[in-house]
């Protein structure tokens, strides 16, 4: 969470240096949101929107970078993948999540292959990434 109050740039920037070292595989950020009744609503020192909002881009940003490295790491390699849907967009392509990913939370993996249904559980080669999805072939 950013930009809860009272949080200083230096509070910003030691969380920016803990994700750096830290390197987590997924990370989910969002802005504090000040909620009445809620104890911290009548907190003083509230942190601008326009200040919430660069700070989640930015930690974002930096959260993209490690992502992209983790998912490169995987071209060539073989997961376990979850089939959840059929891609409305392609022929012969579903959508599914390995073992690591929630559903509508963590990256997707497009995924090509035939006769596929909802519910399998498929061995894939990685062949391509994005920022959070990657995209294989059915083994």
């Amino acid at each position: 969470m950013v930009g809860f109050p009272g949080e200083t740039e230096s509070d910003f920037l030691k969380l920016l240096d803990f994700v750096k070292e830290t390197r987590f595989e997924r990370l989910g950020a969002f802005i504090y949101s000040n909620e009445e009744g809620s104890p911290s609503f009548r907190f003083d020192k509230q942190i601008p929107d326009r200040v919430k909002k660069e700070r989640l881009d930015h930690i974002m940003m930096l959260q993209q970078s490690i992502s992209i490295e983790y998912n490169k790491a995987l071209l060539g390699r073989m997961v376990e993948v979850l089939i959840d849907e059929r891609d409305e967009r392609g022929k012969g392509v579903f959508i599914g999540r390995t073992a690591h990913d929630a559903p509508s939370v963590d990256g997707q993996v497009y995924v090509k292959g035939k006769d596929l249904h909802i519910g399998d559980f498929v061995k894939v080669r990685i062949t391509d990434t994005f920022e959070y999805d990657l995209v294989g072939e059915v083994i």
